[in-house]
């Protein structure tokens, strides 16, 4: 039956063709990004906002939770698809922070950018950063999931600011025609 449409994207492809775009636009434009005077400096409150993030979900106990959800239980959040929540602007950030990004799913039926040990990216899509699943909120003291999502405020202040810079310098560089920068789902 050829003539029938496929119902179910595949969200591998789309997720590679963001990928594209994103190292596209990293090698046409890397350089003038980097040198911008606004971008360099919020790329490195961005790291350290990542760091101090993920050292108070440590201490909180986040990341030990989601291990044993994923890893031991066999459940997580982190499934084949989800990876589409990350924007080409998203990558394109990971890249001008030198991340390498991914060519394959290297764990099959978990995310693009789930490793044996994580996530394979440092700057990840909100979703990724600010969901505390039921788990959370049963096993980790009120108090420290406070904690967690008032450190959290920074990284994802910072992102926003950093991917609407991103995408403000390629629409003056390249036209008001970028629609696809931002684009997230399966389709």
């Amino acid at each position: 039956m050829r003539y029938l449409r496929n119902l179910r994207p595949d969200p591998t492809r789309l997720i590679q063709e963001k990928l594209s775009v994103a190292e596209e636009l990293y090698a046409l434009w890397g350089e003038s990004f980097l040198s911008d005077p606004e971008l360099p400096p919020l790329l490195e409150d961005y790291r350290q906002a990542v760091e101090a993030s993920n050292q108070v979900m440590e201490e909180a106990g986040t990341f030990r939770e989601c291990y044993i959800c994923s890893v031991q239980d066999g459940q997580g959040c982190c499934k084949i698809g989800l990876e589409n929540e990350c924007t080409v602007l998203i990558l394109l950030l990971n890249l001008l922070l030198g991340v390498k990004l991914p060519q394959e799913r290297e764990v099959p039926g978990r995310c693009f950018f789930v490793g044996p040990t994580g996530c394979k990216i440092l700057a990840r899509p909100m979703l990724c950063r600010d969901y505390f699943c039921r788990r959370h909120y049963q096993k980790i003291p009120e108090a420290q999931m406070i904690r967690v999502t008032q450190v959290l405020n920074e990284e994802l202040t910072l992102l926003y600011r950093i991917t609407s810079l991103l995408r403000a310098r390629l629409e003056f560089w390249t036209g008001d025609f970028l629609q696809e920068l931002d684009l997230t789902g399966y389709t």
